[in-house]
C-alpha cells in the first residue's frame, strides 16, 4: 500500500500492514504515541505483547480515525488514501481473532 490508489483493501494482511504503518507513525513521535498510550492504558513495554492482536489493531485504527489530523498526516506520509485506513479497520474488525 505504498502508492496512492483507488484500489480497495481486500486482505487481512494488507489491512494489518496499514495498521502496523499507523503504529510506526504514532511511535515515531512521543507527542503522537503518548496520548494513544494514555487512552489505551498501555505502557510502551506492553506494545510488543499486544502488537499481534487483531483487537489491538482495530483499537489503534479506531484511535487514528477519530483524530482526523493524525489520520490525514499518516495517510499522506504513507502515500495512501485515508479511506484505506477506514477499510483496514473494517477488514480487521470482521476478521475477529483469526490470523492471516
Amino acid at each position: 500500500m505504498r502508492s496512492r490508489s483507488s484500489r480497495s483493501l481486500s486482505t487481512v494482511g494488507a489491512a494489518r500492514e496499514v495498521s502496523l504503518g499507523a503504529l510506526g507513525f504514532l511511535a515515531g513521535d512521543p507527542e503522537r504515541i503518548g496520548p494513544f498510550l494514555a487512552e489505551s492504558g498501555l505502557s510502551p513495554a506492553d506494545l510488543r505483547g499486544v502488537a499481534g492482536s487483531t483487537a489491538f489493531h482495530v483499537a489503534l485504527l479506531d484511535y487514528l480515525i477519530n483524530r482526523q489530523d493524525l489520520l490525514v498526516d499518516y495517510a499522506g506520509g504513507a502515500g495512501i488514501d485515508p479511506g484505506h485506513v477506514v477499510a483496514a479497520r473494517e477488514i480487521l474488525a470482521h476478521a475477529g481473532t483469526g490470523e492471516d
